[in-house]
């Protein structure tokens, strides 16, 4: 589970780098605070949040689901009739990075039972 943990944790990162990167094309460079004061904004960055409790539920011990299925259910494949996939999709087709990160997510899940 460290593993898959590890893996999702830098594909979070690689997609919040993504945004940075669109929001700064139109805001000017930012200091790490006001980023992350835009992307808590529910309205615009709520498509992330379930990916980001995913990763919540990893340190949670009173988390009753199976983090497995849950990740398979979010990223295997993404959903493009969810703001989550809508977007995970879109932000993939731009970011070959991101393409790389999925598939490193993928593999691990393939070989996970659950």
């Amino acid at each position: 589970m460290a593993e898959l943990r590890s893996a999702l944790l830098a594909l979070h990162k690689s997609l919040l780098a993504a945004e940075r990167r669109q929001v700064e094309r139109v805001h000017g460079r930012l200091g790490n605070a006001e980023f992350l004061q835009i992307v808590s904004d529910p309205v615009r960055y709520g498509w992330l949040k379930p990916f980001t409790e995913l990763l919540l539920h990893f340190d949670d011990e009173e988390y009753a689901g199976d983090l497995v299925v849950d990740a398979r259910e979010l990223l295997l494949p993404p959903k493009a009739e969810t703001p989550f996939g809508r977007r995970y999709l879109s932000l993939m087709q731009r970011e070959p990075g991101l393409v790389v990160d999925h598939r490193t997510v993928t593999r691990l899940l393939e070989r996970r039972p659950g």
